[in-house]
């Protein structure tokens, strides 16, 4: 079940960034993320003070995680979206993850589904992402989740780390 993550999750959360991390380090996918620099458990933190983190938990396990809000960085003004919507007219997904553990048993595809009702309940156009443009398998998950692709640019995650190829997605309700 995907539920708002509390405070009490943010340690659970910080945990579950780094294996997945590690994860995807062994295994040679193209994520942008880098372990104790983005995210962190100050990612998570942040995200539950503004009440926009969410966690896939099933008997008492966190399985995986996301950030949805309305928040869109400056990057985004340069992709060329189908919805030209308003900034405060799409959710934008940041750090949807699941633990590795619990891969291919639909739990990213359940927190696509609750973002996609969050934003129909919200009265947004469309659901916004970035992705690593050689993250095949992110991308993959989202066009099987009818995302689809709307452009490329370099990126600056989190004001932290360089990335010079970002695939921008977009979900039209």
């Amino acid at each position: 079940m995907v539920r708002k993550a509390t405070k009490k999750d943010t340690a659970a959360i910080a945990i579950l960034y780094d294996k997945v991390i590690d994860y995807q380090q062994a295994n040679g996918s193209y994520m942008s993320w880098i372990k104790g620099i983005y995210p962190t458990e100050q990612t998570a933190i942040d995200a539950c003070n503004l009440d926009t983190l969410y966690v896939f938990e099933e008997n008492g396990n966190i399985k995986g995680s996301v950030i949805l809000d309305c928040e869109q960085p400056l990057e985004y003004e340069n992709i060329s979206w189908k919805t030209k919507s308003i900034q405060k007219k799409a959710v934008v997904i940041h750090t949807l993850c699941v633990d590795p553990a619990y891969m291919g048993m639909g739990i990213a595809s359940a927190m696509l589904t609750y973002s996609k009702e969050l934003a129909k309940s919200i009265d947004c156009a469309s659901i916004r992402l970035a992705t690593n443009s050689k993250n095949v398998i992110a991308i993959a998950l989202y066009e099987k989740n009818e995302f689809s692709i709307v452009g490329y640019d370099k990126v600056l995650l989190d004001g932290k780390i360089s990335c010079p190829k970002q695939c921008f997605m977009e979900y039209v309700l």
